[in-house]
């Protein structure tokens, strides 16, 4: 249940208890619905502080995994944030890979005083870390000759994070990604473009910011979360910083705004994969979604070397929604691909019988 690019009101349904003591429920809390993670819980930021969960194969349990990949989830997700977060660790197992699920500042519902910079700043910390004290070092585990590797995993906004951090992210961390999957990268402008309070919340949004109030809150009737002028602007205005998916933006805007992603990744040896669900509840319908996801691909390859060289694939779903939830076989058909990805990068040998 996403609430990325969906302008509603929270929780109309949860009924108010003022100063009354809460009445017990009537049905049990289903089982975790996503799953039961085990693992390691660590703060890999103490100012400000932050927590991750690693969840390592469990052949690995007393000895460090150099792969790790990294999940991000979209507007008010936190850890555990998509119906597929279990599938996408036993794929990772079996690859001999971690499966890390951060929380950044703009979990929940800090996005909506953050912004792509912020979270590029945090997922760097994240991964400094990982390769201090989780990547295993050591003479011994040098032999398969397997270098420490990211893969990162973008839920809807989460793909923002994924292309945002290659081009502005530190550069020796970009260069261990070596596979990113964007799974709904859908525009967070489209959707609600199509509201008739649209023109009037942007242009109350530009006056804050250019009064120099951009980091004031936008009224509760614009948006369902809390929100600054600023990232409001950033994630609805056209060519806002979240700006990279809209169908509407032209070859050039959008080979500016991807464009590096092929060019730094064929460097790097940099493998993405374009997840767009055929059944996707935040993209608009007039949107052709097959002809977006290869706009978007052809945007991301316009800088490669050759038109031969491919570092962005399309993956259409067709009977998909926004996380994959409903279509039988759509989330193991995702976390497939990825697991393929994987498959194609050097893998670290099992640690010997202690």
């Amino acid at each position: 249940h996403h609430p990325h690019a969906c302008p509603r009101i929270i929780n109309t349904h949860t009924p108010t208890y003022t100063n009354m003591r809460i009445p017990a429920p009537s049905s049990p809390p289903p089982l975790s619905p996503y799953g039961t993670f085990t693992g390691s819980l660590f703060q890999y930021s103490s100012s400000p502080s932050l927590i991750a969960f690693e969840s390592k194969p469990p052949a690995f349990t007393t000895t460090q995994t150099k792969n790790k990949c990294i999940l991000l989830g979209g507007l008010s997700d936190g850890p555990i944030p998509t119906p597929y977060t279990k599938q996408l660790e036993h794929i990772c197992h079996s690859h001999n890979w971690s499966l890390v699920q951060p929380v950044l500042s703009s979990s929940y519902l800090g996005f909506g005083h953050g912004s792509l910079d912020r979270d590029t700043n945090e997922i760097c910390k994240l991964m400094n870390y990982l390769l201090c004290h989780s990547c295993g070092g050591g003479e011994e585990e040098e032999e398969d000759g397997v270098e420490p590797t990211f893969a990162l995993v973008g839920h809807s906004t989460g793909c923002q994070n994924s292309v945002h951090f290659v081009k502005y992210g530190q550069e020796d961390l970009v260069k261990r990604t070596k596979v990113i999957a964007l799974q709904a990268p859908v525009s967070d402008r489209e959707g609600p473009s199509q509201e008739p309070q649209y023109n009037s919340n942007i242009e109350y949004a530009r006056k804050l910011k250019k009064e120099g109030n951009e980091n004031e809150m936008m009224p509760r009737s614009a948006f369902w979360a809390p929100i600054t002028a600023s990232r409001f602007l950033s994630l609805q205005d056209v060519g806002g910083d979240d700006d990279f998916f809209s169908s509407d933006l032209n070859r050039e805007e959008m080979e500016d705004k991807l464009g590096h992603i092929g060019k730094d990744g064929e460097e790097y040896g940099l493998n993405v994969l374009v997840a767009y669900s055929g059944d996707d509840e935040y993209v608009p319908e007039f949107v052709d979604k097959e002809q977006l996801v290869d706009k978007m691909c052809f945007a991301m390859n316009s800088q490669c070397s050759s038109s031969s060289v491919k570092v962005a694939r399309p993956f259409m779903i067709p009977t998909g929604n926004h996380n994959l939830s409903k279509g039988e076989g759509d989330a193991e058909r995702f976390v497939e691909a990825v697991g393929e990805m994987l498959s194609n990068l050097p893998k670290q040998s099992l640690p010997a019988e202690q």
